[in-house]
């Protein structure tokens, strides 16, 4: 392989990083505001990981240009200098992977949350998990008074 190849490689590579870095670096601040609720920061957030992901996407789109299958990419990769950067950068894009599932996770669960209150303050949803006023099961076809009506 070309030196020249090698050093638009790691170039390439150490750029790729970079912007992978931004992407964790938003991803665990999206998991601070999940976790502390702030939507307004989750607005600005969510705009600036769109922008992230982009930026390394685009990357990624290169990179493939340079290496367009994985036995080409390993041929790359036997220059120590690109094997390092190669290893940092799956590292980087699984533990990427791995934060935007969690954070996934806790997006889903809290509208589940919110569907529930939503259901019961509407009085509506499934009756079949319910108890009636004598604490017997609800039969079907009866309905219960929402919430925001008593």
């Amino acid at each position: 392989m070309s030196q020249a190849r090698v050093l638009e490689l790691t170039e390439l590579l150490d750029s790729q990083l970079g912007a992978l870095e931004a992407v964790r670096d938003v991803l665990d601040r999206e998991r601070d505001a999940l976790r502390d609720r702030d939507v307004e920061g989750l607005e600005r957030i969510t705009a600036d990981k769109q922008e992230r992901l982009a930026a390394a996407a685009s990357f990624e789109q290169h990179r493939r240009e340079l290496a367009p299958d994985p036995a080409s990419m390993d041929s790359l990769a036997e220059t120590p200098a690109v094997a390092e950067r190669w290893a940092k950068l799956l590292d980087l894009t699984r533990a990427c992977r791995d934060q935007n599932e969690a954070n996934g996770r806790v997006i889903r669960l809290q509208q589940r949350r919110v569907e529930n209150t939503l259901t019961l303050l509407r009085g509506s949803g499934d009756q079949s998990d319910l108890y009636g006023p004598d604490g017997g099961n609800r039969t079907p076809g009866q309905t219960r008074t929402p919430l925001t009506s008593v």
